[in-house]
């Protein structure tokens, strides 16, 4: 009999498997009594992840957890005495067995399945003195294929479970905080342009208007000029009057230009660079529309002039041969066409265009002999792949990517000095290299990433007196680093992360008016807030930042739109206030926030491309609908829950086959 080291396994979980965590977590949390519980999965992987936090979390109340796992068939037959001997002792029994047979003919049974079968007998015989004897919890962790055994073998035994998890064998790719790669501003965008002050840029617009025949490409530069520094100062509405009013100069003076070409410009030389300044100046312009748009959630539109622009960069490149300039600024379109693309939940489109960028990037570091300007941009294009990757569940690629990226940055670093710029680079790649490391249960490289980054994020706070990026990069930060804390059972530490994260969503909130991203990143901070002080048992103060947080979610469907990401964060939050109606026993309010989270992500799933993501959100919401139907009574709409998410679960095993 070997007892499974408890070292091993600490990383994430996936997105449906974080929310396996919560619920098993919850059940620590609110059991008095002696408890049974399954967890299946095909892999050891995420068992062992589990297994790994709910011994910190025990360790931290002073408990013990104590792991029995038979490494062979026969060990297995010979469990009953030291599982007997280990329940009054241990605060949680935990049995983890995911080996299974191999490949068998006909109706035969493997020694696995035989010792299983025998074991589920003797339990279901002695399920009354099994249940005297335990003082806490008894989990089995073991193969989904044992399930329908555990039924019939011990029909009994599997009637008193307090608990039933399931875990994808795979899963992986999903963050601790509600995922979302993309973003309106990326946190290493290729151009990070100069905002001008909005009064001057709207002073310049005015004063080139008011003249006699102002020129229409220079007006319309102006009123680009203007509608960045509106959108950067959180004004969507007057920045798309003035895209609009751009876009439309543009238009005007494309038109006067052909005819002007086509009648005084014989030279083809002059002809292709009057239409490539034209062209590259509009494709500039639309970029910024796209950009008003997308904060202003008109994404149709948004989409139309983002294809626009790539589709204007490939036909001048056609025209004037593959110059690096316009070999940039193609790549650079593609990498903002792929965001909005992932944004909307078109994975399948958003990898298409980042590929074909990543590609065209390694083009021009070779043909700019390695300059530090395509080098980061190469990085950039790296990080973007790999976010994809890591949001499909392929981690190997994903941290190929982030490794070569991360490579790049500490070069540039070595080699142009220690600027602004390539400090948060390398603080950005570090954060991902940390999430990876998470993800693969190595939580001292992960702990290191992240406090590199801090530290680099510190000094930039220090050194530019806080802007708002940096501010907001510094939250992002702590964020962190209070996650790798609370996964390492330190939550007085956690603790002083989040509140100080907070604060500076709170700061920023007050001196920005509130942006969409902005009231977005306050919401998920206090949803971490109201974790820490659910764990700490303070559920005043859980319910006040879940419902807080609530309220914001709710305030950016009704002011941005019904955004994939927007409804998908109202229904996580409509799931925590839930739960924590649920353990107070209110379970009529319970139902309505569980209901109107499950409407939302099957309105997802059905409005939005099939996801994993997807699918994986609606199968936990139907296991929250089950479970608080089984506790009610009404065992018959459990059951239809249960089964739904069931079959939901083949379906991603499906998939992922």
């Amino acid at each position: 009999m070997a007892v499974r080291s408890v070292e091993d396994g600490v990383g994430d979980l996936g997105l449906a498997g974080e929310q396996e965590w919560q619920c098993l977590r919850r059940q620590f949390d609110l059991a008095d009594d002696p408890w049974l519980g399954f967890i299946f999965c095909p892999a050891p992987g995420p068992v062992a992840v589990l297994r790994r936090r709910t011994e910190f979390m025990l360790r931290y109340r002073v408990k013990q957890l104590r792991c029995i796992g038979p490494e062979s068939p026969e060990a297995l037959r010979e469990l009953m005495p030291r599982l007997f001997e280990s329940l009054p002792q241990a605060d949680c029994v935990w049995v983890e067995v995911i080996a299974v047979d191999g490949p068998l003919s006909g109706d035969d049974v493997g020694p696995w399945a035989a010792a299983w079968d025998w074991l589920m007998l003797r339990l279901n015989e002695r399920r009354d003195a099994l249940r005297r004897r335990l003082k806490g919890a008894l989990v089995f962790a073991v193969h989904p294929n044992w399930k329908p055994r555990v039924r019939d073998a011990a029909p009994d035994f599997w009637s008193v479970r307090s608990l039933v998890l399931e875990l994808a064998g795979n899963e992986s790719g999903a963050l601790i905080d509600r995922p979302s790669v993309s973003a309106l501003m990326r946190e290493a965008d290729d151009d990070a342009e100069y905002v001008p002050n909005v009064h001057a840029a709207l002073a310049a617009v005015k004063r080139l208007a008011t003249t006699s025949s102002p020129d229409p490409q220079s007006l319309a530069r102006l009123h680009m000029r203007a509608a960045s520094a509106l959108l950067a100062a959180g004004q969507a509405g007057e920045a798309a009057e003035h895209a609009e009013q751009g876009l439309a100069r543009l238009q005007n003076r494309s038109g006067r230009l052909r005819a002007q070409t086509l009648r005084d410009v014989p030279d083809e030389g002059q002809h292709l660079g009057l239409t490539r300044r034209s062209g590259r100046l509009r494709a500039q312009a639309l970029w910024v529309a796209a950009r008003v748009e997308w904060a202003d959630n008109d994404v149709a539109a948004a989409l139309h002039h983002l294809e626009e622009a790539v589709g204007l960069w490939r036909s001048m490149l056609d025209e004037i041969g593959e110059t690096p300039q316009g070999v940039r600024h193609l790549s650079a379109s593609l990498n903002r066409l792929g965001d909005l693309h992932e944004f909307v939940g078109d994975t399948a489109s958003a990898r298409a265009a980042y590929a074909e960028s990543l590609a065209l990037r390694r083009w021009l570091v070779c043909k700019t002999h390695e300059k530090p300007r395509s080098l980061r941009d190469l990085s950039v294009s790296l990080d973007r792949m790999g976010d994809i990757d890591r949001l499909a569940g392929d981690t190997a690629s994903a941290r190929a990517a982030y490794e070569e990226s991360l490579a790049l940055l500490r070069r540039l670093v070595d080699e142009t000095g220690e600027t602004r710029r390539s400090l948060r680079d390398l603080s950005v790649s570090l954060d991902r290299m940390g999430d990876i490391d998470r993800l693969a249960g190595d939580m001292a490289s992960a702990r290191a990433a992240y406090e590199e980054s801090l530290a680099l994020r510190r000094r930039l706070v220090d050194e530019t007196g806080g802007t708002r990026r940096g501010l907001r990069d510094l939250s992002v930060s702590l964020d962190r680093m209070g996650d790798i804390d609370r996964l390492a059972g330190d939550m007085a530490s956690a603790r002083a992360a989040y509140e100080e994260s907070l604060a500076l969503r709170r700061r920023l909130v007050d001196e920005t008016g509130g942006t969409r991203r902005g009231l977005r990143d306050l919401s998920v901070s206090l949803d971490r807030m109201g974790d820490i002080d659910r764990l700490a048992g303070d559920m005043a103060s859980a319910r006040a930042a879940y419902e807080e947080s609530l309220a914001l979610c709710r305030r950016l469907v009704k002011t941005t739109g019904e955004t994939p990401q927007a409804l998908r964060d109202l229904s996580v939050s409509l799931a925590s206030v839930g739960d924590l109606h649920r353990s107070a026993g209110n379970t009529a309010l319970a139902r309505a926030a569980y209901e109107e989270s499950l409407a939302l992500l099957r309105r997802l799933v059905e409005t939005t491309e099939e996801t994993r993501r997807g699918l994986l959100d609606l199968s936990v919401s139907l296991d929250r609908i089950g479970d608080l139907h089984r506790s009610s009574g009404d065992v018959a709409s459990a059951k239809a829950a249960y089964e739904e998410s069931l079959a939901l679960r083949r379906r991603l095993d499906a998939l992922s086959g």
